[in-house]
């Protein structure tokens, strides 16, 4: 290859190390190219894309956007990259759905707001539930305690009501008794 497109490679993965928060490498060894196609096509559906990358160009790119993290361990052997959109827990589902679908494929790591984790601590960030849902769980928690006040408050009245019905009642006996 030539240098100008070496160095350019390398531009373009750094570009990809400083613009975005997510990203996760996966082993990509024995997947067949319609395979591959069929994984694109799923994961542009969650705004990722999968990059295969030549190891070399992606140490390079990654020794100067990272100072503190060394991802020589992970770019050993055929790697690629899932670079995720605004939600990485749906590309981490994904990948994670890949790996059972495709043997040969593999969750290696993955790096998330400047710091990387192992394969095993992306998967279980597959198991988290989605975006919207962990929104809507939220909500629900914020709304419970004021549900309880309004329906606490509520019966006060309620409560009053009733009391001063009863004291009707009673005063109407009293009334047909004397």
């Amino acid at each position: 290859m030539i240098r100008k497109d070496k160095i350019k490679k390398v531009e373009d993965i750094k570009d990809i190390f400083e613009q975005r928060k997510s990203i996760i490498f996966t082993d990509h060894s024995g997947l067949k190219a319609e395979n591959t196609y069929s994984i694109r096509i799923k994961l542009s559906e969650a705004d990722s894309t999968l990059r295969i990358i030549k190891n070399t160009l992606a140490i390079r790119a990654a020794k100067q956007v990272y100072d503190d993290i060394d991802l020589e361990t992970v770019f050993k052997g055929p790697t690629s990259m899932i670079v995720c959109g605004e939600d990485m827990v749906s590309a981490a589902k994904l990948a994670k759905s890949f790996a059972k679908e495709f043997e040969t494929f593999k969750i290696k790591a993955g790096i998330m707001e400047g710091r990387l984790y192992d394969g095993p601590s992306v998967e279980k960030l597959a198991t988290l539930p989605s975006k919207e849902i962990l929104i809507a769980q939220f909500l629900g928690l914020l709304q419970n305690p004021l549900t309880r006040l309004v329906t606490s408050l509520s019966g006060v009245p309620r409560n009053l009501v009733l009391a001063l019905e009863g004291v009707r009642k009673q005063k109407e006996q009293d009334a047909v008794q004397a």
